[in-house]
């Protein structure tokens, strides 16, 4: 029986792991690397920082949410960004799925410019 339970025990730990390692990684932009197709973010989580490579696919989305500029419209809009159009020391969120030994973005969401 503690056999059966330290199984389980360890069955509900890996499954916590697993959908730990879909969460966002927000975090500041460090570097982006254009020819590796990369962007490097430091990301805080449990008052410990490090630094973080997320790659890129084709089909990632990169995204930032603006004012709409049409004429009685409220609200804000989302407006579609290039990977080199990211800076340094902007935050950003990074929905993400570890493949490998990477994680690789489906959504990169610009959270505040600086």
């Amino acid at each position: 029986m503690s056999r059966f339970m330290a199984v389980a025990l360890s069955g509900l730990c890996w499954l916590g792991s697993a959908i730990a390692d879909e969460a966002p990684i927000s975090g500041i932009v460090k570097f982006v690397d254009l020819a590796a197709q990369t962007l490097t973010l430091e990301s805080t989580a449990r008052g410990k920082t490090r630094q973080v490579v997320v790659h890129f696919k084709p089909g990632t989305r990169i995204v930032k949410f603006i004012r709409s500029a049409e004429p009685g419209e409220t609200g804000f809009v989302e407006q579609a960004l290039t990977l080199a159009e990211l800076k340094p020391g902007w935050i950003v969120s990074a929905e993400a799925r570890h493949e490998r030994d990477k994680e690789v973005a489906d959504v990169v969401k610009v959270v505040l410019e600086r």
